[in-house]
């Protein structure tokens, strides 16, 4: 309790005294939640938070908090829960999958403010809204939400506010997929609506000098991003380390699709991880969220291949791409320094496209066209040596490049799975690490 005090007492003099700019709120249409109040953070962009209010709706108390949490770097989008419900129920749905609308104005807003990097959402309310920012966080599949901050949660939503239950074919793990601070202003007895299992949960008692905008504040400051920084530091790129429980001198770098680390990219990654083989995971929307070169792309994965090379004794690497990331992988490739490039013995690109972008797009979430801006990827895999390519596609895809590529000697492989590749992920892996396995058995 007094650790918390000391900080609420901290933040206060960071975020009012010396008088920061107020942070004012502008509204914006938005299909789902209808109007949101939007407060863009004081200095650098620093998180992304979606604010429910209370069962009473968007009121004095939410414009507080949001400012509080602008002041303190964060984008704060406002959510008037009666007025999100209302919407919901003229809507054609027999339940809702909340996490979808969140991730989607976060994209939409980051992007509208250039933000040079991707801050997964965290989810924040009190009362009725703390509930149901509580129960989203364990409806999300893994890497989508950031976490939840839920100060005094009522015990039972408005009916039109029916989630619907975790999708099976999405990568969730048995905890929760992202942080989860729970607030109790004085004399406020709290029920907790989700547990993460085999973790204890602490239920931060807050002083009876403390508000809710304090407490919102308090726990949320933790979890605004700082980045570490250094000469031989990777802190800056989103990397998720797999190393092999008993591993031995191969490294394989999944980069994923532009929807980030998500079920395909974490399951095949484990699968080889299990296999003795140890794992760098590249999360795309977070990487290419701002623009990047095939120049920059290479530098930095020489830097990855360069440190994990060293730190886990790798001496041959695989470099594995799905959709967005298997159109990019090879101009990386190609672009790497020669001592780097001649330890890659096989590059595996799934749902490989004919054109390759360097950043990701709004419009590319929705599966339209390529940008202006985007490069063909043949001539790339036609540098590279054909014996160390393969390409997986499924029966089902109509914009791949993978056929055309089996007349030059590119190991081709068609699923029987739909235009997302098979779901036996576990399958796919195999197949990998058996194209993989001539070099892969070597001493």
């Amino acid at each position: 309790m007094k650790g918390l005090l000391f900080l609420l007492a901290g933040l206060a003099a960071v975020s009012f005294c010396g008088a920061p700019r107020l942070v004012h709120a502008e509204t914006m249409p938005d299909a789902r939640y209808g109007e949101v109040e939007v407060t863009q953070p004081s200095g650098a962009l620093r998180g992304f938070v979606v604010l429910y209010s209370g069962s009473t709706g968007w009121g004095a108390d939410e414009d507080r908090a949001a400012e509080a949490l602008a002041r303190n770097g964060a984008m704060v989008v406002g959510v008037d829960l009666p007025r999100y419900a209302s919407r919901l129920a003229s809507l054609p749905e027999s339940c809702h999958a909340f996490v979808g609308d969140a991730e989607d104005v976060s994209h939409r807003m980051q992007r509208s403010v250039e933000s040079p990097q991707y801050f997964s959402p965290i989810l924040a309310g009190t009362g009725e809204g703390a509930l149901l920012a509580e129960r989203m966080l364990a409806q999300a599949p893994d890497n989508t939400i950031a976490g939840t901050v839920a100060i005094d949660p009522d015990t039972t939503l408005d009916a039109r506010l029916k989630l619907c239950p975790p999708d099976p074919t999405l990568s969730r793990s048995t905890a929760l997929p992202g942080f989860l601070e729970l607030g109790a202003t004085a004399g406020t007895p709290v029920r907790v609506a989700v547990r993460d299992p085999g973790k204890p949960l602490a239920i931060h008692q807050l002083g009876a000098g403390a508000t809710t905008v304090d407490s919102l504040v308090a726990l949320m400051e933790p979890h605004l991003q700082q980045r570490d920084s250094g000469a031989d530091s990777v802190a800056d790129l989103p990397l998720v380390e797999l190393p092999a429980v008993h591993p031995g001198d191969r490294l394989a770098i999944v980069m994923s699709g532009d929807g980030g680390w998500l079920t395909l990219d974490r399951t095949i990654a484990q699968t080889l991880q299990k296999q003795g083989v140890s794992v760098i995971g590249w999360d795309s929307l977070r990487y290419f969220w701002s623009p990047k070169t095939p120049q920059q792309t290479a530098h930095d994965l020489a830097r990855v291949l360069d440190r994990y090379s060293t730190r886990w004794h790798a001496k041959s690497f695989a470099l594995i791409g799905y959709s967005f990331g298997a159109d990019v992988v090879p101009f990386a490739y190609n672009r790497l320094p020669d001592a780097l490039r001649a330890k890659v013995s096989y590059l595996s690109l799934l749902g490989l496209g004919h054109t390759a972008d360097f950043q990701i797009r709004f419009t590319g979430l929705l599966g339209l066209t390529p940008s202006k801006k985007a490069l063909m990827a043949e001539p790339e895999i036609a540098k590279v040596p054909p014996t160390e390519v393969q390409c997986i596609y499924s029966a089902d895809e109509r914009d791949t490049l993978c056929p055309s590529l089996a007349a030059s000697g590119v190991s081709v492989v068609r699923t029987s799975g739909g235009a997302r590749l098979s779901r036996d992920y576990v399958g796919l892996s195999k197949t990998i690490l058996d194209g993989w396995r001539p070099e892969y058995a070597q001493p």
